[in-house]
């Protein structure tokens, strides 16, 4: 049986089906400043009413926190105004609030850290890397903000149990190489949309080789693959953490807790035998070099010593077809030996803020100085983590190095608050995504890296490779051989397709002459939130507002001109997609802007899994149409006929059928979305008591 089936059973008691919508109580549900604020707003404006929401919140008070991490300490008074509102509002109800201080950080962190998770817990967070505790067995996935305000008051939430693909692992990691540097390396296998709605889960004999913080930074990015889960088994590997972690272990352990080995918990164990995988993946963990990711897609991946073989043979690879999306840029600011100049480094996250990850920066910077004109951040995940790097004396390394170290954070990853890029920089990051324009400019550049491959760009001022080829390719024919390999494993995976930019029709579509269907609005494949709906617009706290930014950042200048010229108004209009849109964060405010555009309907190739489910909670029609968008023009018309069950483009005389929803979601659909569903659910159950 696959983990995540495993993991349901457990929860729920009784055997369970792939494809089965269930209603899922969970063990913790926790958002963070805006997604709790954007929860309390729909709770408010629901009609459920202040006295049957303090009492449907006293219930579940003891599983349910607010973490407050992206934008603290706050920097804007109409942020620190709704702070204010959120921490009256949890002392009120008796919630839990980890803030700025003695117990604070990351929430992937801390409530890992502080054994708030446990193997076997059901864990749902309003954060797409709220999957990151699947590296220690716990069933955790990201969910939005409507979903976060019904679980509130319900205590659980919908759940769909999906297919499962298993990544097998084989050998051990060299020397240099980080959990990171696997994530980076599967992400570039699978693409951004190589795992959409699926379970990722990790087995094979490699696996004891992974340290549970490697183990972490692969949990977390699995979303990056388009995951609901990244599954990790309970095995010795987790049994030795919690027994060294004893916060971590906090629960239902008797006693003194486990020693070395003990499993005090359910176990999970991967069966690569079982025909219930759609898919295996064979990874030989030995022959991962340091990895990064280009801009502007964590799937970018390319080997350090690769990048710089080819930029210095740019000269050679340059001019190909069939070159990797990303390097071009990069190239263009690289030097003769094929170093890139970096303007800026950060160091933590989520994905590498963690002890480990302080302890390999500060063995390269020892006894020297990072680069002259270098920023370089350091943020440890959580206050844990920072207090006990400065016992090991981590801190001090770091400052006499130049770096600059800032309290438990998010920090620049989100580009909100702190260390955001200005134009044409280039930068090193630790985080998980580097989309267009989400740390700042939209002509800034951002690489994701492991810390050692970030602290040896701090010291050089270049991104620069750690250790030697011969390590890892052992000469320059098996490095000019990977290179090809690479090459076609991006040109295969991205599929070249219609929607990409450079392909697609400069002129519009005849559309009929009488007018009717809807105007279509064409984006490409792989279309993300911080797309949709740019990350420094997401503090509005009226969601009417979102209307007014979104695809700000899409590069199709002939629709900003004619929705400006609208009055940023759709109505009449449709969107148009390609593979995977609304991919990256699970900020509900994206599909919150179209619906408040007056977009008749988003229709594509596919969705990214919480984009979806935002759009279907709070009744924004999406119609995944398959290869039938590809054919869709900017300026053609689409008739959409819910009668007979098809969608028509009016321009090309082309006809496709439109999905049937299941059973659920044209419950959801009929009660007006999640909150008018569950609402209904709690009157009917007020009746029958």
């Amino acid at each position: 049986m696959t983990l995540v089936r495993q993991l349901f059973e457990h929860k729920l008691g009784r055997p369970v089906r792939t494809g089965e919508v269930v209603d899922l109580p969970f063990d913790l549900c926790w958002g963070s400043e805006m997604t709790v604020k954007w929860a309390l707003d729909i709770l408010r404006d629901s009609g459920l009413g202040e006295e049957r929401l303090a009492a449907a919140l006293a219930e579940r008070r003891d599983r349910c926190v607010f973490v407050f991490d992206h934008v603290v300490p706050t920097h804007t008074a109409s942020m620190a105004s709704i702070l204010v509102e959120l921490r009256r509002f949890a002392r009120a109800h008796g919630i839990r609030v980890f803030d700025v201080g003695y117990d604070g950080g990351i929430q992937h962190k801390i409530l890992i850290e502080q054994g708030l998770i446990r193997p076997g817990d059901v864990a749902v967070g309003a954060d797409s890397h709220s999957c990151t505790a699947g590296a220690i067995g716990s069933l955790a996935t990201g969910i939005g903000s409507t979903d976060l305000a019904v679980a509130l008051v319900r205590g659980s939430c919908w759940m769909r149990v999906p297919e499962a693909v298993l990544v097998r692992f084989h050998g051990s990691l060299r020397p240099q190489v980080q959990g990171k540097d696997v994530a980076l390396h599967l992400c570039g296998l699978l693409g951004v949309h190589g795992a959409v709605y699926r379970s990722l889960e990790f087995g094979g004999p490699g696996l004891a080789s992974l340290a549970v913080n490697d183990r972490l930074s692969l949990s977390n990015m699995a979303v990056e693959m388009g995951a609901k889960y990244g599954l990790f088994p309970t095995d010795r590997v987790l049994a030795d953490h919690l027994a060294a972690n004893p916060a971590a272990r906090r629960g239902d352990t008797p006693g003194d807790g486990p020693g070395p080995g003990d499993t005090p918990y359910p176990l999970f164990t991967v069966d690569e035998d079982d025909p219930e995988y759609v898919d295996v993946i064979d990874v030989h963990l030995d022959r991962i070099e340091p990895t990064v990711a280009l801009p502007f897609s964590p799937d970018n991946a390319i080997g350090i010593h690769q990048l710089r073989y080819l930029l210095r043979h740019w000269d050679e690879y340059g001019g190909r077809s069939d070159l990797m999306s990303g390097v071009a840029p990069l190239a263009e600011v690289a030097g003769p030996d094929g170093e890139i100049p970096v303007d800026q480094v950060f160091i933590g996250s989520c994905t590498n803020g963690h002890l480990e990850d302080l302890r390999v920066v500060a063995a390269v910077l020892k006894g020297r100085r990072v680069k002259d004109g270098v920023r370089t951040i350091v943020i440890p995940a959580s206050q844990q983590a920072y207090r006990a790097a400065m016992k090991e004396g981590l801190i001090d390394t770091l400052l006499e190095a130049g770096c600059y170290v800032e309290s438990a954070s998010c920090g620049p990853c989100i580009g909100i608050k702190s260390g955001v890029l200005g134009k044409g920089e280039v930068a090193v990051f630790t985080s998980n995504r580097n989309f267009r324009g989400r740390a700042g400019d939209v002509d800034a550049s951002v690489v994701l890296a492991a810390p050692a491959v970030a602290a040896q760009a701090a010291l050089t001022g270049v991104l620069a490779p750690v250790g030697e080829p011969g390590d890892y390719h052992g000469t320059e024919a098996g490095i000019r051989s990977s290179i090809e390999e690479l090459f076609s494993l991006h040109a295969v995976r991205e599929g070249r397709s219609p929607l990409a930019a450079a392909d697609r029709p400069s002129a519009p579509g005849t559309p009929r002459d009488d007018g009717t269907g809807s105007l279509a609005w064409v984006f490409g494949d792989h279309v993300n939130t911080d797309v949709i709906l740019p990350g420094m617009h997401c503090q509005i706290p009226d969601p009417a507002e979102y209307k007014k930014f979104i695809m700000e950042n899409a590069g199709n200048q002939a629709f900003l001109d004619h929705y400006a010229a609208a009055g940023h108004d759709l109505r009449g209009s449709v969107i148009v997609g390609g593979t995977n849109f609304g991919c990256g964060s699970s900020r509900e405010n994206a599909p919150m802007g179209i619906k408040a555009s007056g977009a008749e309907y988003v229709i594509a190739h596919s969705f990214a899994r919480i984009f979806a489910r935002n759009a279907l909670n709070i009744g924004l029609r999406l119609i995944e149409a398959g290869d039938f968008a590809y054919g869709i023009r900017e300026g053609d018309r689409l008739l959409l006929d819910d009668a007979a069950g098809t969608v028509r483009n009016l321009s090309t005389g082309t006809t496709a059928p439109v999905p049937v929803p299941s059973a659920f979601e044209r419950q959801l659909l009929a009660s007006g979305g999640l909150v008018g569903y569950a609402l209904a659910q709690i009157e009917a159950g007020a009746a029958a008591r």
